[in-house]
């Protein structure tokens, strides 16, 4: 029997569950397309697995599913292409793809559309605001995912944070016990002793940092933002953040957040490892700094001075005080 349906579900549950690809299906019983030259032979416990494997599958365009056998074949044509091979076959079921009327899903709204990074999202029109997508730095198998936060408006955009944070001791900001919390789980001196995160922040509050060794996966450019400090934008040159590695920078200012020194430049140097956590500075790192981000609470304390001088030039009063950094190419 001919039958012309959105998979009913047999049905309901595979047109919801294909819907996030943009995709239905129409069927036709007791049918199958002959076809030498498949995508994808092999053994499955149903037709919905079937069909959600060609809605996953670009090339595919229709599947023959044999109910008896449990087999489903993928083809990169239809019986549209090709009406003499569509066979009559008791116990089987064709299915072609057929394109959502509905609105396309947009890049990096489901995991199956993840993005390699924020910055992908700028090929789209209109430009997507800023906002939680789904992301795949490593190109791989989309089940590996995962959530991150884009800002879509700061110097242009296409920005994938990596690292929300705040302070041990903000009121008492230039006290040793003040540093970061928490800390990408980057190489840093073993007395370092504030919390270590590996899960992507959702927003600027949400305190956690992605897994250090993803963020070169996302780009080279660095910003730092913080709501006590000037916000940065940093070029690699001989040094770099994503690569741990100590040498010259090329950094501007993006945004002052306060007024205090507005004269004064951006740093130029970067160092990993002159002391508990990585730093941003002008020449000598003891006089000249404008970000350290020190992870110990037991020295130090975390350097946020507009004026590139290693004191206590942060704005001060500041409700929920935080800092972050995103990262694009």
């Amino acid at each position: 029997m001919l039958c012309t349906v959105l998979i009913t579900i047999l049905s309901i549950i595979a047109m919801i569950k294909t819907e996030e690809y943009g995709i239905f299906f129409e069927i036709e019983e007791n049918s199958f397309l002959s076809d030498e030259d498949t995508i994808w032979n092999g053994k499955v416990d149903c037709l919905f697995s079937c069909s959600r494997m060609c809605a996953r599958e670009t090339l595919c365009k229709s599947t023959s599913f044999l109910e008896n056998e449990g087999t489903c074949s993928l083809h990169r044509e239809t019986r549209t292409m090709h009406p003499d091979r569509l066979l009559r076959q008791q116990g089987s079921i064709y299915v072609e793809k057929v394109v959502s009327a509905k609105t396309p899903i947009s890049l990096g709204t489901t995991q199956s559309s993840a993005v390699p990074s924020c910055q992908a999202l700028l090929s789209q029109s209109p430009l997507p605001s800023s906002g939680v997508y789904w992301i795949n730095p490593d190109g791989g198998s989309q089940a590996n995912a995962f959530k991150a936060y884009c800002n879509m408006e700061t110097d242009g955009g296409g920005w994938t944070l990596v690292w929300s944070y705040t302070f041990t001791n903000y009121g008492h900001f230039n006290d040793k016990s003040n540093a970061i919390t928490p800390r990408p789980n980057w190489q840093v001196r073993p007395v370092v002793d504030v919390p270590i995160s590996t899960t992507s922040p959702l927003n600027e509050t949400d305190y956690n940092a992605m897994n250090f060794s993803q963020w070169k996966q996302l780009g080279i450019q660095v910003l730092i933002k913080s709501n006590i400090n000037n916000w940065l934008v940093c070029h690699p040159g001989t040094g770099s953040l994503v690569d741990w590695q100590e040498g010259d920078v090329r950094c501007q200012i993006v945004k002052h957040v306060t007024d205090t020194c507005k004269d004064k430049s951006a740093p130029s140097k970067y160092s990993p490892s002159k002391g508990f956590g990585p730093m941003f500075y002008t020449s000598g790192y003891s006089n000249t700094t404008s970000y350290y981000f020190d992870g110990y609470t037991g020295n130090h304390w975390p350097t946020h001075d507009p004026c590139g001088e290693n004191n206590g030039n942060h704005v001060k009063n500041v409700v929920n005080p935080h800092g972050n950094i995103f990262i694009r190419y």
